[in-house]
């Protein structure tokens, strides 16, 4: 049996498969804006420094964990 992934759709909690930029692996953080091949994730942190917690993702690194369309962990 091979499992699907999940769409993925703003405001979904993602956590990452791979290091990107200066993010590790196992990193979460919450889709703020769709793109055809990345998405924008916002990371919790400081208010200060919001724009250094932002990295435009490729689609195929995230997974969901929780989905704004369930309103649950996924």
């Amino acid at each position: 049996m091979t499992a699907t992934r999940r769409a993925i759709e703003e405001h979904d909690v993602v956590r990452f498969l791979a290091p990107i930029e200066r993010w590790p692996a196992g990193t979460k953080g919450t889709v703020i804006s769709v793109h055809s091949d990345a998405m924008l994730v916002e990371m919790n942190g400081e208010a200060d420094d919001c724009i250094d917690l932002m990295v435009y993702a490729p689609i195929e690194l995230l997974e969901v964990t929780w989905s704004q369309a369930l309103r649950a962990a996924v």
